[in-house]
């Protein structure tokens, strides 16, 4: 019995929760001192970590402990560092079987983390080839599994080049890139990046967005909080610190696609993919609208000769995006999304609560069945395209 609730479904967002050790297993000797220290040293996060290699320990020397995971896998008390398959690659694939979904695309945690905390640009640069290494070993023990490779763009596109070039060494189908970038650098639409997106299209890789990936750019000034409060305490990874970050989760992503489509990249690349991945749903539509009207009313006053479309075609021909179980999905795809939207779990993270499947189909009454077939299939193929039986 597998939790799928039917054979054909494609899963946009899984993650593995690599261990403290982790990253300096796959990174070059000389670099291992130097790398950013898991969980950025704080004791809390050695002290989760710890528990959950415990665990592991136990339930693979305790048929009977293991058992009993299995049995409740999906729910809360089991995911993060807890999850089954968390990190271990062998017990992923018992897990891929229990989840019962076709293919996976598969993100870092913790070491991705580790890879942003590098800031001399010699150990950045090697904690980004320890990263995807050590994705691509996760991962080559189960076909169904698709990892994502990092190519940051910051450092320019010669350095950008060297990291799509490994990673197409290593057959990656999938490449993460950030939003934002750094004060100063060239934006990522520059021509002088256009090599990188032509390698991309020709490898015919997709190309992701993560929550994450804007380079610690917030987009909430913190005088928000100078309201007779306090400011909350952000927790552990991306997640938004409270409701009003909430809001603007999804503005990097937005700002970063409209440049994409208003400075010509995908006029340039036609045949470029990307998903928009745990950064909700909810606003793809109003946002399709709010790009059109950005071209009426600018098209006269500057140069956008490389927008042949309107912005909302592009959206639709190379955009694809993940809701958050609790959206309201149903809605989403009856109003204008249905070739837009991916299922995604987030397995094992806690965002993706216990039961991402049965909260969105909480609310797809109504929604007929080939656009559910879009949903958790269709639109998964679109976006892997022939990557997706290699």
């Amino acid at each position: 019995m597998t939790y799928a609730h039917r054979s054909d479904i494609y899963d946009a967002d899984t993650h593995m929760m690599e261990s403290p050790t982790w990253l300096a297993e796959f990174a070059d000797a000389k670099l291992r001192p130097h790398l950013t220290p898991f969980g950025q040293g704080k004791p809390a996060a050695l002290e989760k970590a710890a528990l959950a290699v415990a665990g592991f320990e136990r339930r693979r020397n305790s048929a009977e402990a293991y058992a009993e995971i299995e049995q409740s896998f999906m729910s809360m008390k089991h995911k993060g560092f807890q999850g089954l398959g968390a990190w271990d690659r062998d017990e992923r694939v018992r897990v891929n079987d229990l989840l019962g979904f076709q293919a996976h695309i598969v993100f870092p945690t913790a070491a991705f983390d580790q890879v942003q905390g590098a800031k001399d640009p010699e150990i950045f640069a090697g904690s980004v080839q320890a990263l995807n290494r050590g994705l691509a070993s996760f991962c080559e023990t189960d076909a169904r599994m698709h990892p994502a490779a990092y190519i940051p763009f910051r450092h320019g596109p010669e350095t950008a080049l060297e990291y799509l070039d490994a990673a197409i060494a290593m057959n990656f189908s999938i490449v993460m890139i950030d939003t934002i970038a750094p004060q100063g650098t060239r934006a990522f639409t520059h021509p002088d990046f256009d090599p990188i997106w032509a390698k991309i299209q020709d490898a015919d890789m997709a190309i992701t967005i993560h929550v994450g990936t804007d380079g610690g750019w917030d987009p909430v000034p913190l005088s928000f909080y100078n309201n007779g409060g306090s400011v909350p305490e952000h927790s552990e990874g991306d997640a938004p610190r409270d409701a009003i970050a909430y809001m603007g989760i999804q503005y990097n992503a937005e700002l970063f696609l409209a440049a994409m489509i208003f400075d010509g990249v995908f006029h340039r690349f036609p045949r470029l993919r990307v998903a928009v991945v745990e950064l909700g749903a909810s606003w793809i539509i109003s946002w399709m609208k709010h790009m059109d009207q950005a071209y009426r009313a600018f098209r006269r006053l500057q140069d956008l000769s490389q927008v042949q479309m309107q912005p909302s075609e592009y959206v639709r021909k190379h955009i694809k995006v993940t809701p958050f179980a609790g959206e309201d999905v149903g809605w989403l795809l009856n109003s204008g999304a249905e070739d837009l939207l991916l299922f995604a779990s987030d397995y094992p993270h806690h965002e993706g609560t216990d039961d991402p499947i049965g909260r969105f189909e909480k609310t797809m009454d109504g929604v007929s069945e080939p656009v559910r077939q879009k949903f958790y299939a269709d639109n998964f193929r679109s976006l892997l395209g022939s990557r997706l039986s290699t």
